[in-house]
């Protein structure tokens, strides 16, 4: 989000207020695990939550579909540069090969529309999707503290994954052709604040408040302070474990090439050289898009011109957010036919188990 000259004015008496956020994530929330034990929680509402405002939220989403899923995807890839989280990640061994990745980002990307389309309220599909999440959050914390006292699923560990959810879309939605509003944007927050809460996120950690510019302040900091440092210096399991997610679920979306999503993921994050029109600012570096692939430059082409063109066209915007919704609920759901090819006929179905 780009701020006008009087957004800007109360985003500086903002950062005095928000610089504090980092220091306590990381002196800490690195130190505060979301949940000891599956039976130390109860899942709740926060005194705070706004019905309206969420379900704003969620027609947010609805109207940016493809945008807000391409986000995810980058918000996903750029999660997986923060080696704590990373650790974690391999330790659980769901997600190192191209078909465990397949089987697990199938249902991040079905957990979360759940929490986009469903009704929030106890018994929901929304409502058992949130305890699965906390669950399954809190026993692979408990495993691998287990065998390693430095690995836990800490409260900053979260706040950065939320910001995987979240972060891009409200800091870069003109690079990924989200239609922004005022009202839509604090509705999507609200929304993120509300699930960062129920996943077990302290308000004090929650990168998501009851102000769009306090909320955008934390995303830059969470992205200048994690994100673009990571981006830059990946590690080598960074890039296996990228590779593998891509590569898996190519067949669920075609449009998932490596080096291009890199490229978009790093651009959104403002790493050095990854910059793409002819009008856009330069850093004095050379513009790394040149240096891939004669494939690799066609699809992020193809993506560049998806997001920053054909998305601000209503029927086009409207006709990819309904591709989405009819491979995801009709293709994906009963005819996985490239899934079959790649990973197999029993492995290519994969639904959410409470």
């Amino acid at each position: 989000m780009t701020p006008t000259k009087d957004e800007r004015r109360v985003l500086e008496s903002v950062i005095g207020k928000e610089v504090h956020y980092i220091e306590a994530l990381v002196n800490d929330g690195a130190n505060i695990p979301i949940d000891v034990d599956v039976g130390s929680y109860e899942i709740h509402l926060p005194p705070w939550y706004d019905e309206e405002k969420f379900k704003r939220g969620q027609q947010f989403f609805q109207e940016n579909l493809s945008a807000v899923v391409t986000a995810g995807f980058c918000g996903l890839i750029s999660v997986l540069a923060i080696p704590s989280i990373l650790e974690v990640l391999i330790f659980t061994q769901q997600s190192s090969t191209t078909t465990t990745a397949y089987k697990r980002y199938v249902l991040t990307v079905l957990h979360t529309l759940n929490w986009y389309f469903e009704e929030l309220r106890p018994g929901s599909k929304s409502w058992k999707s949130l305890e699965y999440v906390r669950r399954i959050h809190t026993v692979s914390g408990k495993r691998a503290n287990a065998k390693d006292s430095r690995m836990l699923v800490s409260q900053k560990d979260v706040a950065i994954t939320q910001f995987g959810f979240v972060g891009y879309v409200v800091l870069s939605h003109r690079k990924l052709g989200v239609q922004y509003s005022r009202e839509g944007m604090e509705g999507f927050i609200h929304l993120w604040r509300t699930i960062g809460f129920m996943l077990g996120l302290e308000d004090r950690f929650n990168l998501c408040t009851d102000e769009l510019n306090a909320s955008y302040q934390r995303m830059m900091l969470v992205n200048d302070h994690f994100m673009r440092p990571g981006l830059q210096n990946p590690s080598a399991e960074f890039t296996h474990m990228t590779r593998a997610m891509i590569d898996g679920m190519w067949c669920y979306s075609t449009l998932l090439e490596y080096d291009a999503f890199m490229f978009l993921t790093r651009r959104l994050s403002s790493v050095p050289g990854h910059y793409y029109w002819s009008v856009e600012p330069r850093d004095g570096t050379r513009p790394v898009y040149k240096d891939l692939g004669w494939f690799s430059r066609v699809m992020l082409f193809v993506l560049m011109t998806i997001h920053e063109v054909l998305l601000n066209i209503t029927v086009l915007r409207l006709y990819s957010n309904w591709m989405f919704r009819f491979n995801t609920n009709v293709v994906n759901k009963y005819f996985p036919v490239l899934a079959m090819v790649k990973h197999g006929l029993r492995k290519a179905y994969v639904k959410i188990v409470y």
